[in-house]
């Protein structure tokens, strides 16, 4: 489903500038890549775009009704007194659900991942995952089989809760312009490079012994 094949809401402007382009959100949504807040969203935003499509299913019909084409009599008023009750009924459920897709946006903001993740909130292999996509890789899905993979620009393969997390976390962003059969470019963000250095602390060295200036008499020798 694309937001070009189905009615618009009124929340679309407001969720695409939460979690960007809706069609990559609902194609991800069926292929399993979403933490749970935005699986929440791209369900409750399913159900209405389809309350938003009987809402105008039965205002068109309504229009038609009235529209000077038919003979007014019973039967004809009878026709109308239904649709406006039918269109009364898909408009609340249509707001039952707005209000659901309101309360399950304002979850996804509440889940954005904080500019500096803890180290306790990523395991090892996920630092470990971090490090080999510093060069870059990408998430393709197979064409056959639909499973998605990512991999390292060496082609290592990346473990996909892993990358999830890393992307949850705002450390690593795909390039969802281009199609997953096709292959969407993975890389690091400046938070994702910032949390890699953050892991590469240099050991501790002992203090240096500061040079002796030139020309300096030698250190006097002991005497026992």
């Amino acid at each position: 489903m694309t937001t070009r094949e189905s009615p618009a809401t009124a929340l679309d402007a407001a969720i695409e500038h939460a979690v960007g382009d809706l069609a990559v959100l609902h194609h991800d949504h069926l292929r399993g890549l979403l933490p749970a807040e935005r699986a929440a969203l791209a369900a409750v935003h399913r159900e209405l775009v389809t309350a938003e499509g009987a809402v105008t299913y039965h205002r068109n019909a309504l229009t038609r009704l009235s529209s000077g084409s038919y003979r007014v009599d019973t039967p004809l008023l009878d026709r109308l007194r239904r649709t406006v009750h039918e269109l009364a009924q898909a408009t609340a459920a249509r707001d039952r659900l707005q209000e659901g897709v309101a309360a399950a946006l304002e979850a996804v903001k509440a889940a954005a991942p904080a500019l500096a993740p803890a180290d306790e909130e990523l395991t090892p292999r996920d630092f470990a995952a971090l490090l080999s996509l510093a060069g870059g890789g990408t998430m393709r899905e197979h064409l056959l089989t639909h499973r998605v993979s990512v991999r390292t620009v060496q082609g290592r393969l990346v473990e996909l809760p892993s990358f999830q997390r890393l992307e949850a976390h705002g450390l690593l962003t795909r390039d969802t312009s281009r199609a997953l059969t096709v292959g969407q470019p993975v890389t690091l963000t400046d938070t994702g490079r910032t949390a890699l250095l953050g892991t590469r602390r240099p050991p501790a060295m002992a203090t240096p012994v500061p040079a002796r200036p030139a020309g300096a008499w030698p250190a006097a020798a002991r005497h026992h």
